[in-house]
């Protein structure tokens, strides 16, 4: 049986998605954020302290697009886009977008928001933050320009590695940041029974 160790709200979403979309069961042992403080016995799974974790057998994954990808090439190839498929190169770009690009800006608004200072080098931080963002998810709009997914025409792991930062900007009230395209995008994700599922988990 394979194991995931989860916290709400956070990159192990991706995870519980994937499962949903294939269909695969696991055991989902869900922990307080963040678990390197409030469940310290989790640093003996991942010594980083950080979810997702898996678990299956002999293979231990910490990386949620890892988890992702070593999931979906086990369980259902339909949501990656394999060597000898013309949309191969757009599909490894549009993968790591989610996780580098998009994620980086929020990832530091997080991190300042989650230590509760105030002043004008926080400020500064976060407008800086908040300026990358707009540039990022500018691209992600012109990408969706005549596409319903990223890639390939169809869901692929590049859709679910972006709509988790797309769920953030949510979280953080950055809503008037997503152009119309990008908001339809969201939608469609979000409108998704395994996305559905894998959100409702706590």
């Amino acid at each position: 049986m394979i194991t995931v160790y989860h916290a709400k709200n956070t990159r192990s979403m991706r995870v519980l998605w994937v499962l949903e979309e294939l269909g695969v069961k696991a055991e989902i042992k869900s922990l307080p954020f963040p678990p390197s403080k409030l469940q310290p016995d989790y640093l003996a799974i991942n010594p980083t302290g950080t979810v997702p974790a898996l678990v299956d057998g002999s293979v231990q994954l910490t990386e949620s697009m890892a988890i992702c990808e070593y999931l979906a090439a086990k369980h259902g190839p339909s949501l990656l886009v394999g060597p000898d498929d013309p949309a191969r190169s757009e599909f490894v770009q549009w993968l790591w977008y989610g996780e580098s690009t998009l994620m980086t800006p929020l990832s530091r608004m997080a991190t300042v928001t989650r230590l509760g200072r105030k002043g004008a080098d926080i400020d500064a931080v976060l407008d800086d933050a908040r300026g990358n963002a707009v540039v990022r998810l500018a691209a992600l709009e012109q990408r969706l320009e005549g596409r319903d997914f990223l890639v390939a025409g169809r869901l692929t792991l590049a859709d679910i590695s972006a709509g988790y930062p797309l769920h953030l900007v949510g979280l953080f009230g950055m809503d008037h940041l997503l152009g119309p395209r990008s908001t339809a995008y969201r939608e469609r994700l979000r409108s998704r029974p395994a996305y559905q599922r894998a959100i409702s988990v706590d």
